[in-house]
């Protein structure tokens, strides 16, 4: 079987021709200079059934965000997952000509996605590194037990001194490497653009597990362990032959450098290229910050009408926050939630769970909850339930309050229209529902007690209409305008007579939600009948 090499630095064509020739088998896939199967291939079975090695260490099971092409030619490749959409992978070793790439579950079971598309990572001057992004069709479930691998984010490349590498090549091969260090190369076309990491493999000495890339290795992830568990810092480019004697073309007795292409070097660029997705790289050492949620209503909510509901993540810290994410549980099921920057579903009709790369620090990120028609319950409930990277899960839980309106007031009636009089008292539904009145009851007064009806009493040179209003008329879309007729035939008029007065007063004893409010006519106004217009807009 033939196979696509890794690409190499132009000085080193006469190698990339002898790597072009050979097969896939022990002897061209990671170079390991004792190579022991059980010790050094951390699962087996491929391409038909992989299954884990039981026996490797780490546990295999560590690694099962490994992926690999679900293809029966290129299945040796391997790649590491960063997100649940996202792996990377070497920019010179394209995966576009693959359709889907499986994972390993711990349900035993392969579980494939299909190839949504990819790109070249930028450096910082904008030039195209040997990082590649590649974004799979839809989200690994992290049911399956293939969890993304967080990615080293150390304060800087000194503080990496000292670290073992875990180095995985194709078909399943890996081992140990100490890090050797980081360079920048210079005149190799492809690759000078890219920071790496890298290791040495001494040919002539060295441990029994010393390693190096060969081809096909290209885009297979390397490791430290942090903790017992792996975080990734690069994937595999190319190597380089460190010859103070011998043949060149002799890879046993010579020194070979093999090199990463350094991931945290690029650790923004992959943010950016993520957050569409609701993604950002996980690190392996958060920075502290503090995000703190909120759920308030954006204007009134009235019963039975459509409303909407702000739900705000403030980060207060002095870091940025990463893979934020907050599962809303409401009491009542919304019509939609959506968010610049959030990517959400529904899980059921009252919980939904929306995630986003992240918010920089001192910003915030917005939510909004949208109901066609409010219940017409006196509230709702929200429970926002949060977390980022670094940080526990927190719950918060806000009661809103929801404005009656006359479509949940007359909610139950036999008759809700606004014109019917159910309970035959001679005051329509709408009046009942302006003055305080009950449509269940006939009565001419209110529940508390109130008259409902309009009172007309003279004090001195004036005239007094007196009637009921809701101290939120407004808000309810409720009018009270009194009209005056100098004939019932010639129509109505709010046009008051010159000298006429409206004030408003609490009533006495307190009616919660109504006030009292007075018209005054001067008697010296010619004839006129009065009446007060009720009307609604909802």
């Amino acid at each position: 079987m033939k196979f696509s090499p890794p690409r190499f630095p132009q000085s080193l064509c006469l190698v990339v021709a002898v790597l072009t020739t050979l097969g896939i088998d022990s002897s061209s896939a990671l170079q390991i200079r004792n190579y022991v199967q059980l010790q050094h291939d951390w699962f087996f079975g491929n391409p038909s059934a992989p299954f884990l090695n039981g026996v490797f260490s780490p546990s295999s099971t560590l690694f099962r965000a490994i992926g690999q092409p679900n293809d029966s030619v290129e299945w040796f490749r391997h790649m590491a997952l960063i997100s649940p959409r996202h792996f990377v992978y070497a920019a010179h070793y394209p995966v576009s000509a693959i359709n889907q790439f499986r994972f390993l579950g711990s349900d035993n079971l392969l579980h494939n996605y299909g190839n949504a598309g990819s790109v070249v990572v930028k450096n910082s001057l904008n030039q195209d590194t040997d990082l590649m992004l590649c974004t799979l069709s839809s989200d690994v479930d992290p049911a399956t037990g293939v969890i993304p691998f967080p990615v080293a984010n150390f304060a800087n490349e000194a503080a990496y001194s000292g670290y073992t590498l875990q180095v995985f090549g194709s078909a399943a091969h890996t081992s140990v490497m100490p890090l050797k260090g980081f360079t920048t190369l210079s005149n190799d076309p492809g690759f000078d653009t890219t920071r790496f990491a890298y290791f040495d493999y001494i040919g002539a000495t060295g441990g029994s597990n010393d390693c190096h890339y060969t081809g096909g290795d290209s885009g297979c992830p390397t490791f430290i362990m942090q903790n017992g568990q792996p975080v990734l810092v690069g994937t595999a480019s190319a190597i380089d032959y460190l010859t103070p004697s011998g043949a060149i073309s002799d890879p046993v007795t010579n020194d070979i450098r093999s090199y990463l292409t350094f991931i945290p070097a690029y650790l923004t660029q992959l943010d950016t290229l993520m957050e569409p997705l609701g993604y950002h790289v996980k690190r392996s050492n958060p920075a502290a910050t503090s995000v703190s949620t909120s759920a308030t209503a954006s204007g009134a909510l009235r019963r039975a009408k459509s409303g909407t509901v702000l739900l705000t993540a403030q980060n207060t810290g002095a870091a940025a926050a990463h893979n934020v994410t907050t599962q809303l549980t409401f009491s009542n099921a919304p019509t939609t939630v959506t968010g610049s920057g959030w990517i959400c579903q529904a899980s059921t009709a009252t919980v939904w769970k929306c995630h986003r790369g992240g918010i920089s620090n001192a910003s915030s990120a917005a939510l909004t909850a949208t109901w066609s028609t409010l219940p017409i319950t006196p509230s709702m409930q929200v429970t926002l339930l949060s977390s980022y990277d670094g940080a526990t899960a927190a719950s918060a839980s806000t009661i809103l309050q929801l404005q009656e309106t006359f479509t949940s007031w007359s909610n139950g009636l036999t008759d809700p229209a606004p014109s019917a009089d159910p309970d035959h008292d001679g005051f329509s539904n709408l009046l009942e529902y302006a003055f305080g009145g009950s449509p269940t009851t006939a009565s001419l007064l209110t529940p508390d007690g109130r008259n409902l009806a309009v009172k007309i009493q003279k004090t001195g040179n004036n005239l007094l209409i007196r009637f009921p209003r809701r101290t939120d008329a407004a808000a309810r879309g409720l009018t009270y305008t009194p009209e005056v007729s100098t004939t019932l035939s010639s129509g109505w008029s709010a046009v008051l007579p010159s000298g006429s007065t409206l004030t408003a007063a609490s009533f006495s004893p307190i009616a919660t939600g109504f006030e009292e409010a007075t018209l005054t006519l001067p008697l010296s106004t010619p004839q006129r009948f009065i009446r007060v217009n009720i009307s609604l807009s909802e």
